[in-house]
């Protein structure tokens, strides 16, 4: 029976529903693929912009680094190297500015640019003022430009103009998911409509593509959090998610009735190393320390990098008191642990100051800043050690910064001026030099000792600049002495690590016109013990310029033979501890008498301080040592009393002669 034409009507209505099925759910599948391959697209592009984005942060900070070490370098030095490091390093800067501007969306690079660019212009302007300063001469007037408050000032604008951006960059990735997001709805909610009609299958196939988009879209989303959480080096967490972790520990511990212990890291010796060998085994040792920290910081436990060098753990506990402190113990030994970087086999080491929650501090922010105080304590009382926080760190802490300000000024102003204090030769009484020793007559609080002002200039960074400070105006007065008598200074053991400490002292000499051999330099044992190459490397340097080199308080530290046969020293000198208890103590006399037989062997002469009576002179005379220092001669004077005290030594030396 053919067909009617209801039933071909039918039959074209039927047709048609099932083109239409067909074209929509062809329409729904190829508006999911589209969309798919938009979003990798677009999460492919998303991810190269912030890795770029980074890179560039990145590279700015680093060149910025660079061209303030450069300028300060050559403010201190003078020399024409440092100009020649900062001229080539400007182009660095202003590509990595050029291509963070080319990266950013519109909005966010006319900020950075009015932030950013203006700002490093702003300090190219200061640091050439300083180069031209030091071309000139005026190395002053190049130190007042790079520690005036404006060029800080534009170097705090530039460090958050670059931070940011990066902040935009992430910010504007967000915005452009959120755009692609509500375009695939709306896509979808027309091939829905298309399809309405349609079987049920397609509805499914409709719900499983937006499952899968959003499973995408949920995906990336993680991937960028992530990013924003994490430590690109080492892989642990940046400072901002360990802030939120800590938040929600501390919240743990007050529902819980338990504790937290937040432990800062610092790692010692890093500094040098990184200089010395560069970034990449730098950022290597970095990545070792975030290793060894995982095997220790587990259970009941996190950690990330703070900043720099510097680690944070929270620890959370019920009962074990001991456990933050057995936590910290183990970090600083499986931290001081040999690395083999490619190699190169190196050695740091780490301390430790740890807050508890509640006890110490109630809010993260007071938490991280009392363990932060803890581990100042720790480093300036004994590095390599763990120390808890107490309340009297607070008052300590304030008198430091103060009395650290103090020292800058003083430093500055040459309030911290240099005394002298006679080294006599022992057998014809004949002088033959002076140890230079400094005092600060502070206007409110007297005189301070050196043995409170020299560790703080130590540990704040200023040792070099009073140091140098302290050269200058002994050898602008040891000028007018005698040309056979010579002056000593000491070096801080930080110094030592400096490789450019013999071209420090020589700038200091030739400014002066004293001549090198007549200045001695004396180190302590400590300076030798976390890296001997860099100690021979130095001695090495200030002898080829004439210079005499000295073992300063032998037999009280590290003593080791290895330093008199590895390093060229020109004399020993014997603490004041021995002498002092020469004639109570049969040790000390065997002691000091091991410690003159070892010069004598080394063809080194030796000299004793402390010596206060004719009957220790006597007896250092008997037993060989070469040159004395102490009371019996002269207590340290200023320099206004100098010459004074060398014709006092020569009349007594004459008249003994004659006598």
């Amino acid at each position: 029976m053919p067909p009617t034409s209801i039933e071909i009507g039918l039959l074209e209505i039927a047709r048609r529903i099932v083109l239409a099925a067909l074209g929509g759910t062809a329409t729904l599948v190829g508006g999911v693929l589209v969309e798919r391959a938009i979003f990798q697209a677009q999460l492919a592009t998303a991810t190269q912009q912030l890795v770029s984005a980074y890179q560039s942060a990145h590279q700015i900070e680093l060149a910025d680094e660079r061209l303030t070490m450069s300028a300060n370098m050559a403010a201190a030095t003078g020399e024409q190297r440092w100009i020649d490091r900062y001229q080539a390093t400007l182009p660095v800067i202003d590509e990595a500015i050029q291509k963070a501007s080319e990266l950013a969306p519109p909005a966010i690079a006319e900020r950075f640019n009015a932030e950013t660019r203006v700002s490093n212009s702003r300090l190219v302007e200061l640091e050439r003022a300083a180069i031209d300063s030091v071309r000139s001469g005026d190395t002053q007037g190049a130190r007042n430009i790079l520690d005036g408050a404006l060029y800080l000032y534009h170097k705090q604008i530039l460090s958050d103009g670059t931070g940011k951006f990066f902040d935009g960059m992430i910010a504007a990735v967000r915005r452009d998911f959120s755009i692609v997001e509500s375009r695939a709805l709306a896509a979808i909610a027309a091939g829905i409509a298309l399809v309405i009609v349609g079987a049920v299958v397609f509805w499914r196939r409709l719900s499983a593509a937006l499952e899968r988009f959003e499973g995408a879209y949920r995906e990336a989303e993680k991937k960028i959090k992530n990013l924003a959480m994490t430590d690109v080096l080492t892989g642990l967490a940046n400072r901002l998610s360990l802030r939120e972790s800590l938040q929600a520990a501390l919240r743990r511990a007050g529902q819980d009735q338990t504790k937290v212990a937040v432990l800062m890291i610092d790692l010692d010796r890093f500094k040098p190393l990184n200089d010395r060998h560069g970034h990449l085994v730098g950022d290597r040792i970095l990545k070792t320390v975030a290793q060894r920290m995982a095997k220790i910081v587990r259970n009941g436990a996190f950690r990330g990098r703070y900043g720099g060098d510097q680690f944070l753990a929270v620890v959370e506990y019920s009962t074990d008191e001991e456990s933050p402190h057995r936590v910290g113990q183990r970090l600083v030994e499986a931290l001081s642990e040999h690395m083999t970087i490619d190699g190169l086999t190196v050695q740091i080491g780490a301390s430790v100051g740890c807050a508890v929650y509640p006890t110490d501090a109630k809010s993260d922010e007071e938490l991280i800043r009392k363990a932060d105080m803890a581990l100042y304590r720790a480093k300036q009382e004994a590095r390599g050690t763990v120390r808890s926080y107490d309340s009297n760190m607070d008052t300590d802490l304030a008198s430091r910064v103060q009395l650290e300000v103090e020292l800058k000024r003083a430093i500055r102003t040459s309030a911290i001026v240099p005394y002298f204090q006679p080294l006599v030769d022992l057998s014809s009484r004949r002088l033959r030099g002076f140890e230079v020793l400094c005092r600060w007559n502070h206007p409110a609080r007297g005189l301070i000792p050196p043995s409170e002002f020299i560790p703080l200039a130590e540990t704040s960074g200023l040792i070099d600049s009073l140091t140098m400070a302290l050269l200058q105006k002994a050898c602008l007065k040891a000028r007018s002495l005698p040309s056979n008598l010579s002056i000593a200074i000491n070096v801080a053991p930080q110094q030592i690590q400096d490789e450019w400490l013999a071209e420090k002292i020589l700038a200091v000499l030739t400014k002066t016109g004293f001549a090198p051999e007549r200045l001695n330099v004396e180190l302590t044992e400590s300076a030798f013990v976390s890296d001997m190459d860099s100690a021979k490397r130095v001695i090495t340097s200030l002898k080829k310029l004439g210079i005499k080199v000295a073992l300063d308080d032998f037999g009280t530290g590290y003593s080791s033979l290895c330093y008199l046969s590895e390093l060229p020293f020109d004399e020993i000198k014997i603490d004041r501890f021995f002498v002092k208890t020469l004639h109570d103590r049969p040790e000390s006399a065997k002691i000091i008498a091991a410690i003159i037989g070892l010069g004598k062997s080394l063809g080194v002469p030796t000299i004793a301080e402390g010596v206060e009576t004719e009957r220790d002179a006597e007896v250092l005379r008997e037993m060989g040592c070469t040159c004395a220092q102490g009371y019996l001669y002269s207590e340290p004077v200023p320099a206004a009393d100098l010459l004074a005290l060398v014709r006092q030594l020569s009349s007594e030396q004459g008249l003994r002669a004659a006598g």
